[in-house]
């Protein structure tokens, strides 16, 4: 992929920063839409582009990788902060869409972020596999999801290939979910959520940078379940990271106090879907860390 130019939003993010590095490696040409177009110079000492807004966008880019996205996870849902969520993914990916049609753009390729909330929420009891056929939920975070993928929607016209990520919890010893919990749980600190019984559909993140890249050679499109082929229970991954980190996980959290603490977005971490990664075990692609176990053994 040497001679590609791309450009990413989301670049300063967890998932986005690795990518950027794992790019510039190979080689790249690479402009990151951002917010923060001066910490993203000194970040990469100026060999990635930057700009503000798309107006700022100069030329044409062979690929388009859109993972721009306030954290759906952290902080209360109030009716601002679900503003802010619906902005930060849909109208900018809207904004784009027109910004792409307008400057004559003709990707290769285009990834455009979405997640597993897409399918809805299950109780552990209600859960069962969702392939990438599978129809969209109706609350919040699923709401959100369908409508961040129907703004991407036009870009399909304006390239050889338009793919979807439907992402699950993305796992690095650096950013995300498990950096959160690492302290907790190393001082014994962690525990069950709830009944422990709802489904965490994940993915180490080497295998998701791996998949990014191999989705970008591809002739794949549509809808990508970004998951490892192994899903847990809270309850199995509960004790699968105690076990990494050599600590009991005494302190569970229950349901009534997840929702008075959290309110609507308690519903992240008590209910969950079994998402199964269906195009990508078909394709040629091969998981290095298909079982919890071995991927919380390297990240810890």
């Amino acid at each position: 992929m040497t001679n590609d130019s791309v450009l990413i939003t989301g670049g300063t993010g967890f998932i986005g920063h690795h990518l950027v590095n794992r790019w510039l490696q190979q080689g790249m040409d690479i402009t990151v839409l951002s917010r923060r177009p001066q910490w993203v110079q000194a970040q990469w000492g100026g060999r990635v582009a930057a700009v503000s807004t798309p107006e700022q966008l100069i030329g044409r880019f062979t690929l388009l990788v859109n993972l721009a996205g306030e954290g759906i996870a952290e902080r209360r849902w109030s009716d601002a902060r679900r503003q802010q969520l619906y902005d930060s993914r849909v109208t900018l990916t809207r904004e784009l869409a027109v910004w792409a049609r307008n400057s004559g753009q003709r990707f290769r390729a285009v990834l455009s972020g979405s997640a597993v909330g897409y399918y809805g929420a299950f109780s552990g009891e209600q859960s069962s596999p969702l392939d990438e056929l599978a129809p969209a939920g109706d609350d919040f975070a699923a709401r959100l999801c369908r409508d961040w993928e129907e703004a991407a929607a036009p870009l399909a016209a304006l390239s050889e290939r338009l793919l979807l990520l439907r992402t699950g919890v993305v796992l690095g010893a650096d950013g995300g979910m498990l950096k959160k919990l690492r302290l907790p749980f190393s001082l014994g600190l962690g525990g069950v959520i709830g009944d422990g019984r709802q489904i965490l559909s994940w993915i180490h993140l080497q295998d998701y940078l791996r998949a990014v890249d191999y989705l970008l050679q591809s002739e794949l499109s549509g809808a990508v379940n970004m998951t490892a082929p192994q899903p847990v229970s809270n309850r199995g991954f509960t004790q699968t990271l105690a076990a990494a980190l050599q600590r009991p996980a005494l302190v569970p959290l229950p349901a009534f106090a997840a929702r008075l603490l959290l309110g609507e977005m308690s519903e992240l971490l008590l209910k969950g879907q079994y998402a199964e990664p269906v195009i990508l075990d078909r394709s040629s692609f091969r998981f290095h860390f298909p079982g919890l176990s071995a991927a919380l053994a390297d990240l810890v």
